[in-house]
């Protein structure tokens, strides 16, 4: 998605017009100064709009003959269509390069914009992996604690079992009541059966839950390394975009410098003609004084 610019067309004109009537010659650079923010490539294309809307103004003496006027003018302006034809279409190219290079830039900033949604994008995931593998651990951590208090329980049976069979050796006039209590003796041993079953059953669903553990958490380590991968190729697509946008942004920056100096060839030459223009007003003017009919 393009972002918004944050300087208009109108903002332009009011801070080139604020340059032009303090004296001074408005530039892209001095927009963007006094605006502060901006893309210097919108900006130079809004102020191309705005100069494209500036006109030469050339004021031109009224002392000589009507017919030498003429003469003077239709002569300085052939040479300054002459002149400025080629300057304009070089002027042109430089234009439409300094364009594409403004296009170019903005692309490349649409598309760092793209790759760091992305890179976002993945450390959620990664985040959410995470917090998934917790989850599993925290689930084994209790399993672990359920077997563990099964197996006291266990124990505790096999030591009451102890104690009565001790009872029943050390208390010989209690023979009419060691029928009852190998009868409660056999009882406790099917319970014993049962929670040694009980047992064996927690046993094999902790392997199990172990086995289930390792292969999450190493389908998880694969997630993250192919993650992590992906990261790393971004990261590399990131700088390989930045470097080409610093590259556009230089030779933009030579196509603006070689438009100032083609810039100050034109003014150079209008200099030239102005002083012909001069030159041939004085001649004019003197040949009148000499010639007054």
């Amino acid at each position: 998605m393009p972002r918004e610019a944050t300087i208009t067309y109108d903002q332009v004109v009011r801070y080139a017009e604020a340059i032009k009537a303090e004296g001074g010659k408005p530039t892209p650079r001095q927009i963007r100064d006094r605006h502060g923010s901006g893309s210097f490539g919108t900006i130079h294309k809004l102020f191309q709009q705005w100069e494209s809307t500036q006109a030469l103004a050339i004021e031109a003496a009224l002392s000589l003959p009507p017919s030498v006027q003429r003469a003077i003018l239709e002569f300085v302006r052939h040479e300054l269509l002459v002149g400025r034809a080629d300057l304009e279409e070089r002027l042109c190219q430089a234009t439409a390069c300094a364009e594409d290079l403004a296009t170019e830039n903005e692309r490349q900033a649409v598309l760092i914009d793209e790759q760091l949604a992305t890179i976002e994008s993945l450390r959620g995931e990664k985040a959410a992996l995470t917090g998934r593998l917790a989850e599993i651990e925290t689930a084994i951590g209790t399993h672990r604690e359920d077997s563990a208090r099964e197996r006291q329980a266990a124990e505790a049976a096999r030591t009451e079992v102890a104690k009565l069979m001790l009872r029943l050796e050390g208390v010989p006039r209690l023979e009419a009541e060691l029928g009852e209590l190998r009868k409660e003796c056999q009882l406790i041993d099917r319970s014993r059966q049962e929670v040694a079953k009980e047992l064996a059953v927690s046993r094999a669903a902790y392997q199990s839950l172990e086995l289930s553990k390792s292969e999450a958490v190493a389908n998880l380590q694969s997630r993250l390394a192919d993650a992590q991968e992906e990261l790393r190729a971004v990261s590399t697509q990131l700088q390989a975009a930045q470097t080409e946008r610093l590259k556009a942004a230089a030779e933009l920056a030579s196509a603006h410098a070689m438009r100032a100096d083609e810039g100050q060839r034109v003014a150079e030459r209008i200099g030239v003609l102005e002083g012909s223009l001069a030159v041939l007003q004085q001649g004019g003017a003197a040949s009148l004084q000499h010639n007054p009919s």
